[in-house]
């Protein structure tokens, strides 16, 4: 497909050279030459495709809003280095590709849109550079990738995690304890932490297969406290955690790995260090409904201030991991200063990434194996230089957001281990509901959030067999070749491939087309009793077995699988195994 490019900005030279290296593939070279330093304003850059045969929409930080846009009102993918990712896909109602844009710098503040021109039905595509003040510069380079190959969507965004490797954002290498199930205190004992009772959890959770706990906010907060008013100091509260580092080894002796939760950005306004923070100017700006104001990293005093606290408290208490929230918190704002002479950098998204360098090559120097958590909306490719652990959003209690957002992250990251958020549930929810959460995590690393010594027998008989089937299936879960079936209707088919074996879970529409069979486990996620099996070639004989959604096995019987339809009774939230 021909382009025609053209650049909008009145105080620059934009030249735009197009090259072909592949059948369907353009990369647009962009050159900015400002003919001084200066803080660059916006470039626009514009070219247009017509809509034929595009359903939906892909934006990774657009949780459900499928619909294409208009372009009086486009559908856009905002990025800068501590938020969102630098890509859109245009997708057919067969989940074919028909346009992916991905830009080479996911640091620079940047946004792609598309929009349809309802006098033309053409997509107005627009990639804007510098939407957020950078340093000065004289001259400015990137590289946008336009695919509009026949592909499916996702072989598409394999594409783009290949360009954007080559463009020197390769993801922080991953340890192995990054890829199991972790117990969350976070929706279980939310800021009322307690030593002895998270120990006992850890216990539970260690038996039925969870190997991490990441203890979350309130180990630094006092009791009666809410809010973020005494982040900044991480220092324990004596009352709720005498000893960290004794609180750790009674972890670390229930065979379980502890990582500790922090807000990066935020000092919260009774913290000790609040009035030093406040009095040298380094807030972004003032106290916010949190109860507290958010620290500029541009200042090397920052950078320094919160390298220390990390590495101070991973030797001294012998930390696994880190959870570091709120990264997508550093923001300009009105009150935001103009200039400071103290700074080494304009930028708030390079002093971003000069803090997240400066503690991530402090912690790895301490242990290798470092787990550092990030969450959506921080999880584009620069960033994930950095942390191993990518988690969905919050979301609680809505298997239908951790399947969704997760499927997004999914589909977002190119190495880092993907995280669901949280679990929790109410003890009242059926067995169905509750395991029905649990598959939707299925192709993501699960965390779960409840108190497992309070939650019904039939919750526990649940959770413990999905543990098992996902413990068992770990590297084809997160490592076999990945698809998710109609990203307009929020993924209603997920699968992973690996070795001939084909795990999916249906969610919505019960029916699964294969090639053949060799082996196969499928989940049933819709409210009905049944599931389809569709092949296309005999796989010979096989044993059908299908389970409950505690474990129990309701039918075993061997059978010929011919090419054809095939129903099978399976209740809510089972698993039918063919092999």
């Amino acid at each position: 497909m021909n382009f025609t490019f053209s650049a909008k900005n009145e105080s620059a030279a934009v030249t735009l050279t197009p090259r072909t290296p592949a059948d369907g593939i353009t990369i647009l070279d962009v050159d900015i030459d400002f003919g001084t330093r200066c803080v660059p304003q916006p470039v626009t850059v514009t070219w247009r495709v017509p809509c034929a045969d595009v359903y939906s929409v892909y934006c990774p930080g657009h949780a459900h809003n499928r619909e294409i846009g208009v372009s009086w009102s486009p559908r856009v993918s905002d990025a800068r280095l501590a938020s969102g990712a630098p890509v859109q896909q245009l997708i057919s109602l067969g989940g074919r590709n028909r346009l992916t844009v991905a830009l080479s710098d996911a640091a620079t503040p940047t946004a792609i849109t598309t929009g349809i021109d309802e006098h033309t039905a053409e997509f107005v595509c627009t990639v804007k550079f510098f939407t957020e003040p950078i340093n000065e510069l004289e001259r400015y380079h990137a590289s946008v990738r336009i695919d509009t190959t026949d592909i499916p969507y996702e072989a598409a965004m394999r594409g783009v995690h290949a360009f954007w490797r080559d463009a020197g954002y390769a993801p922080a290498p991953v340890p192995d304890a990054a890829e199991w199930p972790v117990y969350s205190t976070w929706y279980s004992f939310h800021q009322a932490v307690d030593v002895d009772a998270i120990v006992a959890q850890c216990r539970m959770a260690k038996a039925m297969g969870m190997d991490t706990i990441i203890v979350d906010d309130g180990w630094q907060i006092a009791w009666g406290k809410r809010g973020y008013i005494t982040c900044g100091d991480w220092e324990p509260i004596s009352e709720k955690v005498a000893d960290m580092r004794e609180f750790v080894d009674r972890v670390h002796a229930e065979g379980m790995k502890f990582v500790l939760w922090y807000s990066v950005p935020f000092v919260g306004k009774e913290s000790k260090i609040f009035s030093h923070f406040e009095a040298e100017r380094m807030f972004l700006g003032p106290v916010n409904h949190l109860g507290a104001a958010c620290l500029d990293p541009r200042f090397p005093a920052v950078r320094a201030y919160l390298t220390d606290i990390y590495t101070r408290a991973a030797r001294e208490w012998g930390l696994d991991g880190f959870k570091l929230d709120f990264i997508d918190s550093f923001k300009l704002g009105p009150h935001t200063p103009a200039f400071d002479e103290r700074w080494d950098t304009r930028s708030l998204e390079q002093g971003v990434d000069w803090l997240l360098r400066d503690v991530t090559e402090a912690l790895l120097s301490i242990n290798p194996d470092m787990m550092i958590e990030f969450r959506q909306s921080y999880y584009g490719p620069n960033i994930c230089h950095y942390g191993n652990m990518i988690r969905v959003s919050d979301c609680p209690n809505s298997g239908l957001a951790n399947h969704t957002r997760g499927t997004n992250l999914r589909l977002a990251l190119g190495g880092s281990a993907p995280h669901s958020d949280m679990l929790m549930w109410h003890n009242d929810d059926p067995v169905e509901s509750v395991a029905m959460q649990l598959i939707d995590t299925l192709f993501y690393v699960p965390q779960i959030s409840v108190k497992l010594d309070e939650i019904p027998e039939s919750h526990r008989k649940a959770l413990a067999h999905f543990l098992r089937f996902w413990r068992t299936n770990r590297d084809t879960l997160l490592h076999g070749s990945f698809s998710a079936e109609n990203p307009e209707a929020l993924y209603t088919v997920v699968k992973a491939e690996r070795d001939g074996h084909l795990i999916a879970a249906l969610h919505t529409k019960p029916v699964l087309s294969v090639e053949r069979v060799e082996r196969l486990s499928m989940f049933n996620a819709t409210a009905d009793g049944w599931l389809y099996l569709r092949t296309a070639a005999p796989s010979g004989e096989k044993t059908l077995r299908v389970y409950a959604c505690t474990g129990e096995l309701i039918e075993e019987r061997q059978f010929t699988l011919e090419a054809g339809t095939y129903l099978f009774d399976v209740p809510c939230a089972g698993l039918v195994e063919i092999g």
